[in-house]
């Protein structure tokens, strides 16, 4: 990654290269006194997709199992319940 030193001025306004014109930009602060600059790429309101648009419904047997899993769950493994010893272990 190549990096440039620049100064700001006496408003701590930064003069960006030019390529950087009429563009939109993130500004990431990362520390106190670090902070990153990049170009955002924009995407038009009408190209964005939602997860509902791209959603295949499940099947008649899918959606079945689906249910019974919910209404009779399986035992848990032991692997499953060390695990969540585990996990409960480094929450608490």
């Amino acid at each position: 990654m190549r990096s440039e030193t620049r100064t700001t001025d006496s408003k701590a306004r930064l003069v960006l290269p030019k390529s950087f014109a009429n563009a939109t930009v993130i500004v990431e602060y990362l520390s106190d006194t670090e902070v990153r600059v990049r170009r955002a790429r924009v995407v038009a309101e009408d190209d964005l997709s939602f997860a509902e648009e791209s959603a295949t419904p499940l099947s008649d047997r899918d959606r079945d199992r689906f249910l019974d899993l919910l209404s009779h769950p399986p035992t848990p493994t032991t692997a499953l319940k060390k695990a969540a010893a585990r996990h409960k272990a480094r929450r608490g």
